[in-house]
């Protein structure tokens, strides 16, 4: 499906309701935790929920690097799925469902993906920066770093949603950045899972963007996990954005930039 939601029309949308390092090993954030965030069977720290259920594989810093992946720069604006990524959406209110998104259009230096051709259609959405510097968005309410990618879900509680596939059976390091990016200042759900398995959660509030475009702001504008996985191939880690502890997607951009490096 192509291009069937106007230029204008996108822009207007924007204006009205949008919102939205490198390695260490083992689940670490840099996060704030607040008590409306469940302990999905892991522990729980003054950064985040991680599940320390899940089995990770010994990964030391010298372990050889087959390949490495990087959401940002493999991001396509004519695909959704483009090598090992996936770019889509929960179509309930749980992680357990997905598709991918359908409609692709341009904005500017702005590239987005929805599931949906009117407006109703328009979140949950994926954007990507078409640039390799910082832009803002048509309505000049966000901005997006180069190499990263700019989510917000629905307000009936739909995820924005980006998985990797694993190429291979191997370990694998992951990082998954996420920022506030909205001037408004985001309030978003962030989560990282391994198939089912629970990873990390944590809530973003503020802003953690460029600070060229706008202050650091909030309680907790940034969320980071590191970690280490055994993946066989074909398994899926998700990535995901929803829309907050106050369950409105108004002002909710988020920044994802997600690196993965497949090991020897």
């Amino acid at each position: 499906m192509v291009l069937a939601l106007s230029a204008a029309a996108v822009a207007n949308g924007l204006a009205c309701t949008s919102k939205g390092t490198l390695p260490a090993v083992s689940g670490e954030s840099d996060a704030s935790t607040d008590a409306g965030l469940a302990d999905a069977a892991g522990t729980k720290d003054a950064a985040g929920t991680k599940d320390t259920s899940v089995e990770t594989p010994d990964v030391g810093p010298d372990a050889q690097v087959v390949k490495a992946f990087d959401l940002g720069t493999e991001f396509s604006a004519t695909v959704t799925n483009p090598g090992v990524w996936r770019i889509g959406y929960s179509t309930d209110t749980t992680l357990d469902t997905f598709a991918l998104e359908v409609v692709p259009i341009a904005v500017g230096n702005i590239h987005f993906w929805h599931p949906g051709s009117d407006f109703a259609g328009y979140y949950p959405y994926v954007a990507g920066n078409g640039t390799n510097a910082t832009a803002a968005d048509a309505s000049n309410s966000w901005a997006v770093r180069y190499g990263q990618l700019a989510l917000e879900g629905s307000n009936s509680g739909q995820y924005a949603v980006v998985q990797f596939v694993a190429p291979a059976a191997a370990n694998y390091r992951v990082q998954a950045d996420f920022e506030g990016l909205h001037f408004r200042l985001s309030t978003t759900d962030v989560h990282v899972r391994r198939g089912a398995a629970v990873l990390f959660d944590a809530l973003i509030d503020g802003y953690g963007g460029d600070p060229a475009f706008h202050a650091i702001e909030g309680a907790s504008p940034r969320a980071s996990y590191q970690g280490a996985v055994a993946l066989a191939a074909g398994d899926i880690v998700s990535f995901a954005i929803g829309y907050g502890a106050n369950k409105t997607y108004n002002n909710d951009t988020t920044g994802l930039s997600v690196r993965i490096q497949q090991l020897q």
